[in-house]
């Protein structure tokens, strides 16, 4: 980030400083920090510091008579330097949650946003990447009798559709196996965008499997509607949990910016594609982000990312519980296949 270095002495009171404010929400003195943090260093050393720190740009001081806080600047310092670099604590209860509750990746998948949110005490957010993209391993038909079939769609991501479906009347004896072989000519190792554009060249030899193939074409769009282009809210009264949302005109823009899809889109995506965590702090993720801060992680299932969870606070946000708690849901989602 282009960041001045830090002494060793001024990072320990920078994490002092952002420490306490996320957790008291009020200044630290520098007797505090000396009790605290810094025994060894003289109170009037730490005010020395701190007086630089302020000049830095890493301080300010919102009243006359009030004391230091963390500035925007503070906190991008603390993610990129004092916690970012360092082993992350791994919640233990959360592994327990996910290991006694859940059976299958696509339950904590879907639930991702509310574990998050309960756990971490702020609103979460759970996005899909264009599914586009997404390919087909193959379409199955099976057999459930008295002139039904079920439809299964299988990708490299799971089985994302299935739908009890009515056969043609008086089908042939195999018509079930041949079926199942076209279809998986036709869809096998297709993406979605390659499978829709193609959607009305059906060869001569589907003529007779005309109308289950179009069963298989709803259900691909059908899933595609309901995929795209959603942006999964929860926790949204959790801001009311901390006191610098008792301003009215606060709660207002928080509330502007988690109930339009629109924004909520628009802060999630990553300008960046290629990392794992995407920190955004204060205005980095928008003019209406002065006093937030935005946390948000990829999640994969067999390598493939499938869409973006994050947390969304007070700049003052407790990063390090939001870093272990995401990074701990990604894990799961990856290895609870």
């Amino acid at each position: 980030m282009g960041e001045t270095k830090l002494s060793e002495r001024k990072k320990k009171i920078l994490q002092a400083l952002v420490d306490s404010y996320i957790t008291n929400v009020e200044p630290i003195s520098s007797s505090q920090i000396q009790n605290k943090y810094l025994p060894d260093v003289s109170t009037a050393t730490i005010r020395s510091e701190l007086a630089t720190l302020e000049e830095m740009g890493y301080l300010t001081q919102p009243h006359i008579s009030s004391g230091r806080v963390p500035s925007t600047k503070a906190y991008r310092y603390y993610v990129d330097n004092i916690i970012n670099n360092g082993e992350i604590e791994q919640l233990e209860q959360l592994k327990e949650l996910i290991s006694t509750k859940y059976n299958s990746v696509k339950e904590i998948v879907k639930d991702s946003a509310k574990i998050v949110s309960d756990i971490t005490n702020y609103t979460s957010m759970l996005t899909f990447v264009s599914i586009d993209g997404l390919k087909i391993k193959s379409v199955k038909l099976l057999d459930v009798f008295d002139g039904n079939a079920l439809v299964l769609i299988i990708t490299d991501s799971g089985v994302i559709k299935n739908k009890e479906i009515k056969l043609p009347e008086k089908v042939e004896e195999n018509y079930i196996d041949v079926a199942n072989g076209l279809l998986d000519r036709v869809f096998a190792g297709k993406s979605l965008a390659e499978i829709l554009e193609d959607k009305d060249k059906v060869d001569e030899e589907l003529e007779e499997f005309k109308a289950i193939y179009e069963e298989v074409l709803d259900l691909l769009i059908e899933y595609k509607s309901t995929r795209e282009h959603q942006v999964f809210v929860e926790g949204k009264d959790k801001i009311f949990n901390y006191p610098e949302y008792n301003d009215v005109n606060k709660v207002k823009n928080f509330m502007s910016i988690i109930d339009h899809q629109d924004k909520l889109k628009e802060i999630m995506t990553d300008d960046d594609g290629t990392i794992e965590f995407s920190i955004k702090i204060g205005s980095e993720a928008g003019k209406d982000m002065e006093d937030m801060a935005l946390v948000s992680a990829k999640y994969q299932i067999n390598g493939k990312e499938l869409g973006q969870i994050g947390v969304i606070g007070p700049e003052r946000m407790d990063y390090k519980k939001v870093f272990a708690v995401l990074k701990e849901i990604g894990k799961l989602i990856n290895t609870n296949k």
